[in-house]
């Protein structure tokens, strides 16, 4: 049950950024999610793999 949860919010997150703000993304997420603080969320958002670090591999070359 929890895997099609975190699917859910993974696809809504990343679709709500193309649209908005991280910040705006991550304000509606809290209302659906129900988290109380941004911080909260951020850290679930990170554990499931839906905020993905920035990719910097082009330095490397």
């Amino acid at each position: 049950l929890y895997s099609f949860r975190h699917t859910y919010i993974t696809k809504l997150y990343r679709k709500l950024l193309k649209d908005t703000s991280p910040f705006a993304a991550k304000s509606n997420l809290m209302l659906i999610t129900g988290h109380k603080s941004m911080s909260a969320l951020e850290k679930y958002l990170r554990d499931i793999d839906a905020e993905l670090a920035k990719d910097y591999s082009d330095l490397l070359k």
